[in-house]
């Protein structure tokens, strides 16, 4: 199913992790409802319909009120109402995507959800019955409603074969993400967005980026994001 050469992300390590939020709206309003969220990354140009902001903090926090992307994503689909798509790669082992169409939430997809047990085996109850854990999510409707929302026809079903199928040795959830994003016509660059703020591969020059810190822009943008930041604590001497 996948390519067989390897896509490139960023400067071509492997296992990166990075995040980001596709927007179905115009940029400028963008970002004004990022501004005002607090959110600490960089904001793409307009693509067509589309602007995609880059998560500053891949897998943390990354707004205020500790939103996370996922979080980001649900208040812009709600405030500009229209659709988003929150996409998340950890360390390039596991893809979780998150859609929103105006107050709706719809299926979520994790490509390696974890055990809910924390170890391996079922969990059974008294008559030797598994105990479901957790809430089940079923691909093919992952699928249909990214293929409704975003008006796509896939009468090969390929959508639904790529949420399932399990990664080779030679594959990454990069590649994955990659297929998907062109099944649904949208941007692929963030797969390399770990670039910025230098150009990203195959995507926009470095100049087309507003980076925002703590919802600025430029320098107080650095500043605000510094402060947002834990400081560490002080090394203290041996006696």
């Amino acid at each position: 199913m996948f390519p067989m050469t390897p896509i490139s992300v960023g400067e071509g390590e492997a296992g990166l992790s990075y995040s980001g939020v596709y927007v179905a709206a115009e940029r400028d309003r963008v970002l004004a409802e990022l501004s005002e969220l607090r959110f600490t990354g960089f904001v793409g140009p307009q693509e067509k319909s589309w602007v995609v902001a880059v998560a500053g903090n891949p897998l943390g926090k990354v707004a205020r009120k500790k939103r996370r992307i996922a979080d980001v994503a649900r208040e812009l689909a709600a405030s500009l109402e229209t659709v988003t798509l929150a996409v998340e790669v950890n360390k390039d082992t596991r893809l979780r995507l998150w859609l929103f169409d105006g107050v709706d939430t719809l299926p979520p997809y994790d490509s390696n959800p974890p055990d809910p047990e924390g170890e391996g085996g079922l969990r059974l109850d008294d008559f030797g019955n598994p105990v479901m854990t957790g809430v089940f999510v079923d691909n093919d409707d992952v699928a249909q409603s990214l293929l409704t929302t975003f008006h796509i026809e896939d009468e090969d079903e390929k959508l639904a074969e790529l949420l399932d199928d399990d990664l080779g040795e030679d594959t990454s959830e990069s590649e994955r993400l990659t297929e998907i994003l062109r099944v649904l016509a949208l941007p692929t660059w963030i797969v390399s967005s770990d670039s910025l703020p230098r150009r990203v591969p195959g995507g926009p020059d470095k100049d087309a980026f507003t980076r925002l810190g703590a919802g600025k822009p430029g320098v107080q943008g650095r500043v605000a994001e510094a402060l947002t930041k834990p400081a560490r604590p002080k090394r203290t001497k041996d006696r």
